[in-house]
């Protein structure tokens, strides 16, 4: 799985538009669909229902998104933690 896969999706949540969310992300259109196909796949479930325009969520996309939210916390607290633990050794040594 891939980290941008999870920010795409919770744009495309909050956006409720492929064209929208993929300008947004700076994707192609069709890159971006890729993308969410990628992380249903992964999945193993469809997270949007692209039958009703604007598109919604399926309630797998429901139960994901909550996820979504913490699994992008908790890697920018990850990124955060280590870099500040890199700053603090350069000063000790």
């Amino acid at each position: 799985m891939d980290t941008r896969w999870v920010e795409d999706f919770l744009c495309l949540a909050e956006m409720r538009s492929f064209k929208r969310s993929a300008f947004a992300r700076n994707a192609s259109q069709a890159a971006f669909s890729r993308r969410i196909q990628s992380l249903e796949s992964w999945i193993g479930a469809e997270l949007v229902d692209r039958s009703s325009m604007p598109l919604s969520l399926t309630p797998a996309g429901h139960t994901f998104r909550c996820v979504a939210v913490n699994i992008v916390r908790q890697v920018d607290l990850a990124r955060n933690l280590v870099q500040t633990h890199g700053e603090a050794i350069k000063h000790i040594a």
